[in-house]
């Protein structure tokens, strides 16, 4: 037997127009100073679509109220920022650029600072900490003495579903596509099955916070921001608008100390944004550095800006010798030496894609996985998670509808069942699916939070107090930033909040209905309305 996908009825979609592109992307640069012009409207519709599906709102003029709104829009814009923001990246990303600092930054600040034995390093907007976790490594293996030193490395993102992943430090083979990644693997993973988990050595050697560059929060010792050696920043500049991006970079300026390094993404460059730095040219990269005299433009140059360098298939790089001259083994066994995952598990693969917001490709290699299994209910749930991400109600319902005739216990695909449901105003139904989720685990919060505003949309405000409740009482004892699994990275501090405002809107909703149907009463038969 094999499940065909349904036709896909593009009528019943989410639908994004000119306006709603407009209205979401000025809504989102006010809040968070994030850039999406038309150019990468594609990117600012996946993210919507993505974290509307997430929602009870039943169309987007209600999901944009519901941004806009104090008490209830903070955890849902968390979600939109996460959705917007994801940054695939992997290990030792850019052979280039780590051949440079290798070889070259990282041995200079190194001897710099042998005196004091003391490093400070920035991963700024690390995603889910490959990089951060690149330089601890390339540390140990230039640092003979390493445990000696006092090593600071921090990493930071908007993104609070990313952070959450970079404390977690496990990683598919797909991270590890870099040569120098594949030689380095054996000595600082541990295989946790299909995952690679990171050594403990290594972790402790970083930590994580969140932190929107476009906030004028740093350099500031509140942030742990400065008198930095190395700041990394690759990749993130093209969320800002051009003055946006001149006052970070002029932020990372103060945050080095002199003689520190700042590292951009290769379609970064710029004279004029970087005036302040001096240029370092590398095979393949460009590295500035901080000194103690600023070396401005002539303004005649200033039309002059870098072009990026022409993509190349180089050689693998040749790594310097590290200090403790500890030879580099093969590449492990198990990982293709092209450095693509493997293929012989698509499912996982495909959570990947998912993370990383690839909900279309997620899809079409779920769609093939399902023809070699057709009953396999966790392919399934994430063909209806992928769906729904996508906007395609109907489809999302039928393959959620698959896994739980597979397994009644399918505690995701009741989940995304219940909110696509709900996006078709569906609200009996979704309500059903919902309690499924909690019967299945009562422990889980985002059920209870979730139930909570089904039955509030659907006028039943007692039975939606409870609910939110229950979701309140659950969070007691959980860390503030510890971020809630499956909700798309909202924070325990984030959705308390979102909770108690909620509790406060809805209890006074509850004694508003209380009091006009008292007035009813006391109409009705002459009394004043108050209870005997």
């Amino acid at each position: 037997m094999t499940l065909a996908a349904p036709h896909i009825n593009t009528k019943n979609t989410l639908s994004l127009g000119y306006g709603d592109h407009l209205r979401f992307s000025r809504l989102i640069q006010k809040r968070y100073g994030l850039c999406f012009p038309e150019k990468r409207y594609p990117d600012l519709e996946r993210g919507i679509r993505q974290a509307f599906a997430a929602s009870t709102c039943t169309d987007l003029n209600e999901y944009f109220d519901l941004l806009q709104d104090p008490d209830h829009g903070a955890a849902h814009f968390e979600r939109l920022i996460n959705a917007l923001t994801v940054g695939e990246t992997h290990f030792f990303r850019d052979a280039g650029q780590f051949d440079a600092l290798y070889s070259h930054a990282l041995p200079q600040i190194i001897e710099r600072r042998r005196a004091l034995r003391t490093l400070r390093i920035w991963s700024a907007g690390c995603a889910s900490g490959e990089e951060p976790y690149s330089i601890a490594i390339s540390l140990r293996q230039l640092l003979p003495d390493v445990d000696e030193w006092s090593i600071t490395i921090l990493g930071t993102d908007i993104n609070t579903e990313a952070l959450d992943r970079a404390r977690k430090a496990t990683y598919g083979e797909w991270a590890f596509r870099e040569e120098r990644a594949k030689q380095w693997q054996p000595h600082y993973f541990h295989r946790r099955g299909k995952r690679y988990e990171l050594v403990s050595e290594v972790r402790r050697m970083v930590t994580f916070a969140q932190l929107n560059l476009a906030e004028g929060v740093y350099p500031a010792y509140e942030t742990n921001t400065t008198l930095m050696d190395l700041i990394l920043c690759r990749n993130v500049m093209m969320y800002f608008p051009e003055p946006v991006t001149r006052q970070i970079v002029e932020r990372f300026y103060q945050a080095l100390t002199d003689g520190g390094w700042l590292i951009v993404g290769h379609a970064e460059h710029s004279l004029i944004t970087y005036q302040r730095f001096q240029t370092h040219n590398y095979p393949n990269a460009i590295l500035y550095r901080r000194a103690d005299h600023s070396s401005f433009l002539p303004k005649d140059w200033h039309w002059l800006i870098l072009p990026p360098p022409k993509e190349e298939n180089p050689a693998a790089p040749t790594l310097a010798t590290p200090l403790d001259t500890q030879p580099i083994s093969q590449s492990p066994p198990g990982l293709p030496q092209n450095g693509q995952p493997n293929d012989s598990d698509p499912i996982e693969k495909a959570c990947d894609l998912l993370n990383y917001g690839h909900s279309a490709r997620a899809r079409d290699l779920l769609l093939k996985a399902i023809e070699q299994n057709p009953r396999h209910a966790p392919t399934c749930a994430l063909l209806g998670q992928a769906y729904a991400n996508l906007g395609y109600w109907q489809e999302a319902e039928y393959w959620c509808r698959q896994a739980t005739r597979m397994d009644k216990l399918a505690l995701k695909a009741y989940y995304t069942l219940a909110l696509v449901l709900q996006h078709q105003e569906q609200l009996d139904s979704a309500i059903t699916a919902m309690k499924k989720v909690i019967y299945i685990d009562r422990h889980n919060v985002l059920g209870h939070f979730g139930l909570a505003h089904l039955y509030h949309n659907n006028n039943q405000l007692p039975q939606a107090l409870k609910s939110l409740n229950n979701a309140y009482h659950l969070l007691n004892g959980r860390s503030e930033e510890k971020v809630i699994p499956d909700s798309g990275g909202i924070t325990t501090a984030s959705l308390r909040e979102t909770i108690v405002r909620q509790q406060q809107l809805w209890s006074a909703e509850a004694n508003n209905e209380l009091k006009i149907e008292r007035t009813g009463k006391g109409t009705d038969d002459g009394n004043s309305g108050l209870e005997s």
